[in-house]
């Protein structure tokens, strides 16, 4: 029971200090007046990273326009490269640690077509190691680090975004 007692104690506390440290919630993305509704299009046919901002946009209230639609703001998600090289080989030149690297292209034009995000390339670099004794399991882990890096530039996009319309 004390253990239980202090333990409560001890979260309300620094709970209260969260703030104190400029510590803040993230917040749903509110789009101005003008901006909404908003149509995503991309260079790129069945765009992943089209596809999660749409999601997520449409998770957090915000309207999305049909591709027939006219007079609506214009989220152009372009140029997605994904690349990966080398940074640092062992003795007997054979590749330990890699670099994933994942860019994409943004820009957002209101319906007015006033430029609001102006072209601007978001990019993701993730560091892995790759161990040479064990080749078996490295695509898989390759294509599961590709997903996670698009999984995580669609908050990037959308922060992004959010930063710019401050």
């Amino acid at each position: 029971m004390r253990r239980t007692l202090l333990a409560s104690v001890l979260l309300a506390v620094a709970l209260s200090l969260l703030p104190g440290c400029g510590f803040h919630r993230r917040g749903a993305l509110v789009m101005p007046a003008g901006l909404e509704p908003i149509r995503v299009v991309s260079n790129t046919e069945y765009s992943p990273v089209a596809t999660g901002v749409e999601r997520a946009l449409r998770r957090q209230g915000i309207a999305i326009a049909d591709a027939a639609a006219s007079d609506v703001a214009i989220l152009n998600i372009g140029r997605e490269r994904f690349g990966q090289g080398p940074i640092m080989a062992e003795n007997r030149s054979r590749t330990q640690e890699y670099v994933a690297t994942y860019r994409v292209t943004i820009r957002l034009r209101a319906a007015d077509g006033t430029i609001v995000v102006p072209e601007q390339t978001v990019s993701l670099d993730r560091e892995y190691v790759v161990d040479t004794r064990l080749p078996i399991g490295t695509p898989a882990e390759q294509d599961l680090l590709e997903e996670e890096l698009r999984r995580d530039m669609v908050d990037a996009v959308l922060r992004r975004i959010d930063a710019a319309l401050r």
